[in-house]
């Protein structure tokens, strides 16, 4: 009993002393700075405090004494600083004194700063900013401004996706460095509690526009070679079908409209035989930002949509090394700090083997391998002449550097170079047969193919804060594309070696842009932000296309295209309360080729309609000075060429309308956009010939000239529960087109080639422990192109595919290790390929040969990624 009561007591007095408040803090500290100081109170004291990092640190303290209360400890340490203490609820915030007293009529105080990545210090382009219920964006350095009218304290969020919510209250104060955490972090793992993570793709805060988290994209099917496009595939508007990641289709806009950019230097795109590996390597990547249409009068030089990819600038902290090995590439990367203030980063990636040679190393190959004679039972379509063909020879390879100094007052200079390119060959025979009077009777076809592609790019960029309120961009790109092409087709009868017909067709297609722009952001009061810039771009193309159908029809084209242009812009961003934003820009192009003013009015508003919902709409004009014309042969084959407008070609000119909803409430995004654009100018080479062609007379390509308009709804739902997300989106659309013969009056409107009515896109990316599930499913009524080359409706010309992935995070000290096995196409569907797909016309008696590639098969892979 006595023992029992014994241990009531101590309970007793165990229990008051947790519950008595430990008020005393005891601080022994010698010359050490300030903001170190609070470092240790913070994490020892549970103190909470908003201040200046670089404002302290400049101050060293000496103190070996006990404190009553954390009041009482902050105010000794800033006795005899210039600094004042003020409170807000438990958060103490630390003021800088006023030096110099600002003119009389003006009460302005100044928030700015960088946003980096906590860790690397990694600058976090494009960040979301609220400051006391005013909304602004962070630039491509991650820098922001903001001027309020009166002195008071700031409630600041800094959110950017992928990373944990930065919530504080701050005092007006400049030059500020704002750490985020990232939400998968490359360190041993920590736990994070109360805090939210933006990790949702940010869509419909503003018509058109998208952000989509790429830290994220490497958990999805796809290896980590493409998994930026595979990621950009899962979203609305943007056309997967086609399986076309180095040339965009968004919103109804067809290839060569649609501008992609990395680091500020136009990606014309590699043609890429093999749709597993991307144009941009994702190590790189660090933002992706996607503009469908109704873009801002900043955002020019084409009349489709926009896809923006910024690369890293590299650790500032320590040397890293990152490396992906899987069963298609070898991926390397290393991010080496110089100087303090400066980052190198190079990275090198190359398939280490031939992709579709049977030859050659395949296990989990990302092709089936391909006997040199094609068998009928694997048609596409049965009853049909048609050849599945994979190159004999396939091999890509791509180097980035970029080196980034960062000067004082958030000032930066970066230099970022690009060089890839693809080559493949691929030889294959065919065996037809058709039965007639005398019997049985033998074809063969021999197809050689063989083609080249290069990009390289480079751009230099430069940002100055010039005051408080005004900073300047300068950007300095260029960017070259080259394509080389021969394809021999072959006819002779079974039982001879005597060749019957050849066609032969070469082509050689070379893109160059250099550009100098200069963008300048002038900040006001209360989230009100005026941009304005001027610039100028230079495009030249070149054009070698030889025909030679037979013995007697030839057609050689050799044609050299050019166009300089300047612009201007000036974009006004106003809030109107706190309901209501609109922005008004204008954009003036002055082409030295056409000699052409083109004006460019920009509108766009979004409106708050509760706190969950939100309207939006865009309009606008835009022009596109440099474009793919298509080329339409003998056999109705599509094959598209960069050009300029110039005297020969138009300038293509478009009218653009987007509106939309947007609601957001405990992780649930559903969005729904419709649009309408109207585009003219557009211009069509088709081959052209009398049905009996008289002899030495050659063959011409005609000009037809018309437009084409497009209209649609891309719907979009996305909930996240903690760790898991799901998302799904529907897309209706109708791209038409009408062209004629100069002169000539206009058809009907009439389905384009990339015409596709519905496409359903289902995900899911699920996280229990080291374990990352993903999964994806694509499902595509079909594009007009495939519907029109199998027009009798045998073929199954929809799109279907399936895809899973599983990653799984390894505990090894000091290092980011991931070992994962990715499956695409699960059912091995069979789809098609938009990019190969050719009729070729033999005679009456054997009709025509489709030449065509699937699409990516059933792929089995496993890939080993580590960073230290």
């Amino acid at each position: 009993m006595i023992r029992k009561a014994l241990w009531i007591v101590l309970f007793m007095q165990a229990l008051s002393g947790f519950a008595q408040p430990v008020t005393s803090v005891k601080l022994d500290v010698k010359d050490k700075p300030l903001n170190m100081v609070l470092h240790q109170l913070r994490d020892n004291y549970g103190f909470q405090l908003s201040y200046t990092e670089n404002q302290l640190a400049r101050y060293k303290v000496t103190v070996n004494q006990t404190f009553q209360s954390h009041e009482e400890t902050l105010e000794y340490l800033l006795k005899d600083l210039p600094f004042k203490l003020k409170k807000s609820g438990d958060v103490f915030i630390i003021i800088p004194l006023k030096i110099e007293e600002d003119p009389p009529g003006q009460q302005e105080v100044y928030i700015s700063g960088q946003i980096l990545e906590s860790g690397t210090w990694e600058p976090l382009s494009y960040s979301n900013i609220i400051i006391n219920k005013k909304q602004l964006v962070a630039d491509v350095t991650g820098s922001f401004n903001f001027i309020a009218s009166a002195d008071s304290s700031f409630h600041v969020q800094i959110s950017h996706l992928g990373y944990f919510v930065y919530d504080t209250v701050l005092y007006a104060g400049i030059n500020q460095k704002f750490m985020l955490k990232p939400s998968v972090l490359p360190l041993p793992e920590i736990k994070v509690e109360n805090n939210l993570i933006d990790h949702s793709t940010q869509i419909g805060a503003a018509a058109g526009n998208m952000k989509i988290n790429h830290n994220i994209a490497r958990f999805l099917p796809g290896q980590g070679d493409n998994s930026i496009f595979n990621l950009l595939r899962l979203m609305p508007g943007i056309q997967a079908s086609n399986e076309q990641n180095a040339d965009l289709q968004i919103s109804g806009s067809p290839e060569g409209q649609s501008l992609i950019t990395f680091d500020g230097f136009t990606l014309f795109g590699l043609k890429n035989y093999n749709n597993n590996i991307s144009i941009v390597n994702p190590f790189l990547v660090k933002n992706i930002e996607i503009y469908q249409g109704g873009f801002q009068a900043q955002y020019g030089s084409r009349v489709g949509g926009l896809v923006q990819i910024t690369g890293k600038n590299g650790n500032l902290q320590k040397p890293t090394f990152s490396f992906n090995v899987n069963t298609t590439t070898l991926n390397g990367m290393a991010e080496i700090p110089l100087f303090k203030k400066s980052s190198f980063v190079v990275a090198y990636r190359q398939t280490y083997y031939n992709l579709y040679n049977s030859d050659n190393f395949n296990i989990y190959a990302p092709t089936h391998s391909k006997s040199k004679v094609e068998d009928d039972k694997s048609s596409f379509k049965s009853g049909e002449n048609s050849i599945n063909v994979y190159p004999d020879n396939y091999r890509y390879r791509d180097f980035n550097t970029k080196y980034t100094i960062n000067l004082s007052d958030n000032d930066q200079l970066a230099f970022s170079f690009y060089l890839g390119g693809d080559k493949y060959r691929l030889n294959t025979s065919k065996d037809l047969n058709s039965q007639s009077q005398t019997g049985d009777n033998s074809y063969q076809v021999d197809l050689s193919d063989r083609e080249r592609n290069s990009q390289n790019g480079f751009s230099t960029f430069y940002s100055k804060n010039w005051s408080k309120a005004l900073n300047s961009q300068f950007t300095f790109s260029t960017s070259d594309y080259s394509r080389e092409a021969f394809q021999s087709i072959v006819g002779r009868p079974g039982d001879s070696t005597n060749v019957d017909s050849q066609d032969d067709m070469e082509y050689s297609n070379s893109a160059g842009e250099y550009s100098l722009r200069n963008e300048n952001r002038l900040t006001q009061k209360n989230g009100k932000e005026l941009k304005f810039g001027v610039g100028f771009y230079a495009n030249r193309a070149s054009l070698v296309n030889i025909n030679n159908y037979g013995d007697t029809l030839t057609f050689n084209n050799k044609q050299r295209y050019h166009n300089t242009h300047y612009f201007a812009f000036v974009q006004e961003h106003l809030p109107v309360g706190e309901k209501l934003k609109v922005d008004i820009g204008m954009r003036f192009n002055l082409s030295n080729t056409t000699h052409k003013l083109y004006n460019e009015p920009r509108v766009s508003l979004q409106y708050k309609l509760t706190d969950n919902l939100k309207f939006n709409a865009a309009w606008g004009r835009y022009h596109q000075f440099m474009y793919k014309l298509a080329h339409v042969d003998r056999d109705n084959n599509y094959t598209y060429f960069w050009v300029t407008g110039d005297e020969s070609t138009p300038v293509l000119n478009s009218t653009q309308y987007f509106a939309g909803l947007n609601y957001y409430k405990n992780n649930l995004t559903i969005n729904a956009e419709g649009y309408f654009k109207r585009t003219k100018n557009l211009s069509r080479l088709i081959y052209e010939q009398e049905p009996l062609p008289t002899p030495g007379v050659n063959p011409t390509y005609i000009t037809y000239l018309g437009g084409a308009k497009a209209y649609g709804i891309n719907t979009y739902v996305r909930k996240d529960f903690g760790k898991q997300a799901l998302w799904a989106s529907y897309t209706w659309s109708k791209a038409l087109e009408r062209l004629a013969p100069a002169g000539m009056p206009l058809p009907e409107w009439e389905p384009a080639m990339h015409d596709q009515r519905h496409e359903v896109k289902l995900a899911a990316l699920l996280n229990y422990r080291r374990f990352y599930f993903s999964t994806d499913f694509v499902y595509g009524s079909g594009l007009e192109l495939i519907k029109d080359a199998f027009s009798d409706g045998n073929a199954k010309t929809d799109y279907q595919r399936l895809d899973v992935a599983l990653t799984y995070k390894l505990n090894w000290s000091k290092t980011q290790s991931e070992l994962g096995v990715s499956v695409l196409n699960v059912f091995d569907r069979e789809n098609l390929s938009y990019n190969f797909l050719r009729s070729i016309n033999l005679s009456p008696e054997y009709n025509s040969v489709k030449v065509y590639t699937n699409a990516v098969p059933f792929t089995p892979t496993i890939f080993f990624k580590i960073v230290f």
